[in-house]
C-alpha cells in the first residue's frame, strides 16, 4: 500500500507508481527525454518490488521499455540535428572524447554508461550516439541490456530489504526525500530543456 502524501511534489512522484507497471514505463520515458528525474526510476523499481514482490519481472521490464523508448527519442533527436546540435549542446573537449570514443569502441561502449546512475550525463551520450550516427539498432539494443541488468540489480536488492523500504515508505521522512527528489527534478528539467532549446536554436543558425 502506498503512502497518500500530502504535497502536491510527493503525489506527483505516487501517481507513476500507481499506475503500475504503466506508470514506469512512463516515469522512464519522460526521465530518458524532456525531463530530468534523477535517481525516480531506481526509487520507483525498489519501492514496488518491496511492496509487491512477485511482480518484480513486470517492473524491470517496465522500467526497462520505459529508459529505452525515452532514450530513442533523445536519440532521433540528436539524429536530426546533426553534429551541429551536439557541439552546440556540449563543450569542445567533451563532444571531442565522445568522438574519440565511437571511433575507436563504437555503440556498445556509449550504451554501458547506462549502468551508472545519476548525476553522470547519460543524456549527452545519448545526444551524442543520433548526432554522430552511431547505429540505432546496437545501440538501443545494448543500453536495454545495461538497464535491465541495473534495475534487475536493484529489484533484487528490494526483495532481501523489502521489509526495511515498507517500513520506511510510512515515515515523514520518506515523504521529504520525495519532496526534494522533486523539486531537483524540477530545477534540472527545466535547465535541460533551456539548454535543449538554446542547442536548437544554435544549430539552425550554424546552417
Amino acid at each position: 500500500m502506498l503512502p497518500t502524501g500530502h504535497g502536491w511534489l510527493a503525489a506527483f512522484f505516487y501517481f507513476f507508481l500507481r499506475l503500475g507497471p504503466p506508470g514506469l514505463v512512463l516515469l522512464g520515458a519522460l526521465d530518458s527525454s524532456v525531463l530530468t528525474l534523477p535517481f525516480a526510476n531506481d526509487i520507483a523499481v525498489i519501492v514496488m518490488v518491496s511492496l509487491h514482490h512477485k511482480l518484480l519481472p513486470a517492473y524491470v521490464l517496465a522500467a526497462t521499455l520505459g529508459s529505452v523508448i525515452g532514450c530513442w527519442v533523445m536519440y532521433a533527436v540528436g539524429r536530426a540535428g546533426g553534429e551541429n546540435f551536439i557541439r552546440a549542446h556540449m563543450s569542445k573537449p567533451r563532444f571531442d572524447r565522445m568522438q574519440h570514443t565511437i571511433g575507436r569502441k563504437g555503440p556498445v561502449l556509449l550504451a554501458v554508461p547506462a549502468l551508472i546512475p545519476p548525476p553522470f550525463p547519460f543524456t549527452a551520450f545519448v545526444l551524442g550516439a543520433g548526432a554522430l550516427e552511431v547505429r540505432q539498432a546496437p545501440f538501443l539494443g545494448t543500453l536495454a541490456l545495461m538497464r535491465f541488468a541495473r534495475f534487475l540489480a536493484e529489484g533484487l536488492a528490494a526483495l532481501y530489504f523489502g521489509r526495511a523500504v515498507a517500513g520506511w515508505l510510512s515515515t515523514p521522512g520518506f515523504e521529504r526525500f520525495i519532496e526534494a527528489l522533486m523539486v531537483v527534478a524540477i530545477i534540472a528539467s527545466a535547465y535541460s530543456i533551456y539548454r535543449l532549446v538554446l542547442a536548437t536554436r544554435s544549430s539552425r543558425g550554424a546552417k
